[in-house]
């Protein structure tokens, strides 16, 4: 996970950073040097790879950047969607997630494990993702592509902050350099 995570959320940053370039959109030297420390940021925070990590496969890397893409995806189309169209663009892409996902279980329903749902936890878990969907296209109609999908792929650094208040992880030293660094980028892109 210290190489997919990172991956992943490379991808989903530099695909809309191109399609915003792509679009007109102009980075000052701040962005871009933010740009540039974010990425450092997210592959620091992931603790980046190990003495104990394995090298992962192949399907790995191929599911790592597909989520990248798919995400990228996602944040573009987000994007796209005309300023008058209100919620519908998060009502449609909730519409078409859940019909893949209840697709997905249901062909792959013999070989999920079939401990019953934590509800609360499942209730939880979507409505935080509709609030940061929301928080996303409320900034995307905001500001600029590139920025925000940039700021947006930062979420690892919201994931170890969170094990650490909640699970009580200890940080390791690179992870702590790697939320400086994410502070700083987001400091630099709102300089623009």
């Amino acid at each position: 996970m210290s190489i997919l995570s990172p991956l992943t959320a490379v991808i989903s940053a530099v695909i809309p950073v191109g399609v915003g370039l792509l679009e007109g959109e102009r980075l000052g030297t701040p962005a871009v040097s933010g740009l540039l420390i974010a990425v450092l940021a997210i592959v620091l925070v992931g603790g980046g790879p190990s003495a104990e990590s394995s090298r992962p496969g192949r399907v790995a890397l191929v599911l790592a950047i597909g989520a990248g893409a798919a995400i990228a995806a996602q944040l573009i189309c987000l994007h796209q969607a005309p300023a008058g169209s209100g919620l519908a663009p998060l009502l449609a892409g909730s519409v078409v997630s859940s019909s893949v996902l209840l697709g997905a279980v249901m062909t792959l329903r013999r070989r999920i494990d079939t401990t019953p749902p934590r509800w609360a936890l499942a209730i939880g878990s979507g409505a935080l993702s509709a609030l940061a969907n929301l928080a996303f296209l409320l900034a995307v109609r905001s500001g600029d592509l590139s920025i925000v999908a940039v700021i947006t792929a930062l979420y690892p650094g919201v994931t170890v902050v969170l094990a650490r208040v909640v699970l009580g992880e200890r940080l390791r030293p690179v992870q702590v350099a790697g939320l400086a660094a994410a502070a700083l980028a987001v400091s630099l892109l709102a300089l623009g």
